[in-house]
Formats: C-alpha cells, sequence, structure tokens
C-alpha cells in the first residue's frame, strides 16, 4: 500500500533506502508478506537441490565445500583463513551501527534501517543522493576510472557510449545486475536497475569491472578466458573502489563525506555480514540435509541463527529478517553452489590490490592486468602470489584489507561525533 492505494512493484523496484523510516518498513513487510506466500515451495526447492548435491557429493567421496571451492580454484586454508580473520576483526562495524542508529534516533537499527540515508539538514543535497542523474553517475564512473588508467577510463565510456549498459527503471523487471560477455565480438553487455542512487553508481563501476575482466582476457586462448567467480569479483569490486575513493577525497562537505562513508561501511556490512550469513546457512543445511528433508519452519530457525551470529547480535532483537532465505536468489542456483563466499573473497582482496595501488601510483596498472590476465590459468593463491606477491593462506593481507574497512568505520564514526 502506498497512499492508500495497492501498487505492484517488481523485485528490483523494492527499496529499503527511502529517508523516511515508516515507508522502508512498509516497503519491508509488504515484501516478506509477499516472499512468505511462496516459503512452502522455495523450501521444496532448496531440499531437492541440495539433496542430489550430496548424493553427487557422496558418490564422489567428497563433503559439500569441495566443490564450490573447486570452482574458485582455491584452498580450504584459504577460505578457513579469510572467514577467521573476518570473525576475529568485524566487530568494529558494531560502532558503525550504533552511530548510525544515533543519526536516525533508533536504539539500534533493523534489517530494513541499515540501507536508510542518513539524515541531512532542510535544503543540503548530496550529489551522490536520490538525485543523481544516469548522466550523472555515467560522467563520474568513467571519469574517475580513467585517473587510474586511461585504458580502464576508455572502456568504460565506450561500453556506455555504445549501449552495452541496460539499466533502465521500469516494472516487471527482475532484480540484481549481472555481466555477460560476448567472446566472439569481445564485447559485453550490462543488465542493472539504475535508481538514482549512489548505491547504483557503484552497481554500475561493479559491472563494468567484470566488463574490463573480460576485455583484458579478449586475446587468450579459449580455455585461458575462464576465470572462477571469486577472481570474477575483485575486478568488478576493484573498481567500486576506485569510483567510491575518488568520490570521497573530491567530498565538498561534512554532509556529502559522512554519505559517501556510509556507504562504504554498508559495504563492510555487506561483506562482512551480510554475506556470512549466507555462508553460515548455507553450510549448515546442508550439514542438516544429510539426515533428511528440512521443514519450512527450520529454514527460518536456521537464516534467523545465522544473521544473529554474523551480525554478531548488533541489531534489534526483532530487526532480522529469517525469511531472507526465500527472497534471495543464489541460493537457487543448482550450479553453484555456496553463491557467496566469493563476493567476500573479491571485495577484501579489491581492498588490499586498491591500496597497494594507490602506495605504488600509475604503473601499478600494468600490475593489475597482470592479475587479470593470470586469473584465467592460475589457483586464487598462484595468481595473486606471482603478480602482487601475496599469501592468501595466511592472514596478513586480510588484515590489511580489513584495516581499510575499520579505517573508514572510524572515519564515519569521529565525523558523526562533530555533527
Amino acid at each position: 500500500m502506498e497512499r492508500g492505494e495497492l501498487v505492484e512493484k517488481s523485485p528490483g523496484q523494492v527499496q529499503y533506502d527511502s529517508p523516511e523510516r515508516s515507508v522502508r518498513r512498509n516497503n519491508f513487510y509488504a515484501a516478506s508478506k509477499a516472499w512468505d506466500g511462496i516459503a512452502d515451495t522455495c523450501a521444496d526447492a532448496l531440499n531437492h537441490i541440495s539433496g542430489a548435491r550430496l548424493t553427487r557429493y557422496k558418490r564422489l567421496g567428497v563433503d559439500h565445500l569441495a566443490v564450490p571451492l573447486q570452482l574458485n580454484r582455491m584452498s580450504r586454508q584459504t577460505l578457513d583463513t579469510m572467514w577467521g580473520t573476518i570473525t576475529d576483526r568485524k566487530s568494529c562495524l558494531l560502532r558503525y551501527f550504533d552511530a548510525k542508529a544515533k543519526l536516525l534516533g533508533l536504539e539500534k537499527l533493523s534489517w530494513f534501517d541499515t540501507q536508510a540515508p542518513i539524515p541531512l539538514p532542510p535544503g543540503q543535497r548530496v550529489s551522490g543522493g536520490a538525485e543523481l542523474s544516469w548522466e550523472e553517475a555515467c560522467g563520474t564512473v568513467s571519469k574517475t576510472l580513467s585517473e587510474f588508467s586511461s585504458d580502464l577510463g576508455d572502456f568504460s565510456e565506450r561500453a556506455m557510449r555504445d549501449g552495452w549498459v541496460e539499466a533502465e527503471n521500469r516494472s516487471g523487471k527482475r532484480q540484481g545486475g549481472f555481466c555477460t560477455g560476448l567472446p566472439t565480438k569481445a564485447q559485453s553487455r550490462i543488465f542493472m536497475t539504475f535508481t538514482g542512487s549512489a548505491d547504483s553508481m557503484s552497481t554500475l563501476a561493479h559491472e563494468l569491472g567484470h566488463a574490463y575482466h573480460s576485455y583484458v582476457l579478449r586475446q587468450q586462448p579459449a580455455f585461458l578466458r575462464d576465470y572462477p567467480m571469486n577472481l570474477a569479483e575483485t575486478a568488478s569490486t576493484f573498481a567500486e573502489a576506485v569510483v567510491n575513493d575518488r568520490r570521497l577525497a573530491d567530498a565538498p562537505t561534512v554532509y556529502e563525506k559522512l554519505s559517501i562513508l556510509d556507504n562504504m561501511c554498508a559495504d563492510g556490512v555487506s561483506f562482512l555480514m551480510n554475506i556470512h550469513c549466507r555462508f553460515l546457512f548455507e553450510d549448515r543445511y546442508h550439514q542438516e540435509r544429510h539426515a533428511g528433508e528440512l521443514s519450512t519452519e527450520r529454514f527460518y530457525e536456521l537464516m534467523r541463527e545465522a544473521q544473529q551470529a554474523a551480525y554478531l547480535g548488533g541489531l534489534a532483537d526483532d530487526g532480522y529478517y529469517p525469511g531472507f532465505w526465500v527472497s534471495k536468489l543464489h541460493f537457487y542456483i543448482g550450479g553453484w553452489p555456496f553463491y557467496n563466499f566469493p563476493y567476500t573473497f573479491g571485495f577484501l582482496l579489491s581492498q588490499g590490490v586498491y591500496a597497494m595501488a594507490r602506495e605504488a601510483g600509475p604503473e601499478f596498472s600494468r600490475k593489475y592486468c597482470d592479475l587479470l590476465l593470470a586469473t584465467g590459468c592460475m589457483s586464487a593463491e598462484d595468481a595473486v602470489l606471482s603478480t602482487i606477491g601475496q599469501d592468501l593462506r595466511r592472514p596478513d593481507f586480510w588484515n590489511k584489507s580489513l584495516d581499510i574497512v575499520e579505517q573508514r568505520v572510524d572515519e564515519f564514526v569521529n565525523l558523526c561525533g562533530e555533527l
């Protein structure tokens, strides 16, 4: 219901970024009710998908993490090191939650508050806010990427100029964004929904990062152009980091800077908490599926437990979203189990790589291309070690990346204190 009228929206149009909490809450509960209506069907789907996988894994003599690790060309040691380091360090995000809750006049955030914009004085406009035009977003992205690498900037400008991006905000459109390659044309196509927000601009940069990754590999033999998902997410989140860091440096006002830092800290929440809860949930229900099918109610319980663990109890007691498993389409991709941890891997790897790029200067763009080329023919660990000299099986590099997350939180909390 909106203003007393019943309206229909596609999943991609249901947002929780309104400055009005009543709107965020209404959208959340309306969408939740709609998703709950198909929960039994979704529970059947997850039981069948995981059951088929486990039957195959039993015959192969492997556990339920062996295949997703193989698909991402990484070791269990690297995965355990990454999650272990995150678990040790991500409590800094609770300070971000507390500071943002105070800005919003709340005791604690709920699930639908985490994407809320920071409140601004009357008449104050943030350039990355809800009034951002498509032209502004395209111009900012291409200009900023050019500052890191002229090749990346020229490529991004061409992709937007030549209509490789479909970003119309229309009814009936599915949620999310993705990039697909056209190898014989050495081109890509991007699908997303642009809503006029800084988050939409980040999505544009993210998908252009994917497209550039394919572009760098375009002249490699066919079997050396196929890179795993975790390294694919490195290229995309790296492009986001370039754009967001430049926006932060150029922010003309405290409120502008605070808004950008809010988006950066929210990324930390997404990759270190939201993705972690997805991993914990999927890991747990695969373990329990060995004993038989799970009930719809059990899926709700597992998701709530996973969220409370991943978010370190940082949300309001009634502010979690146990039905998240119904709406998250990644759980239903039969050919890609654990379509979650590669995002966190890519996010942290990109943060560390970008920190190295800032220290090294313009010449690092060549190393970056070498890294992208290596993703087509090496394991994740070997690709990183051979090009930028970092060992992903040790916590040192992950800690460097998490240092950046903590620095952003510190900046956000300090600015909130000034206000």
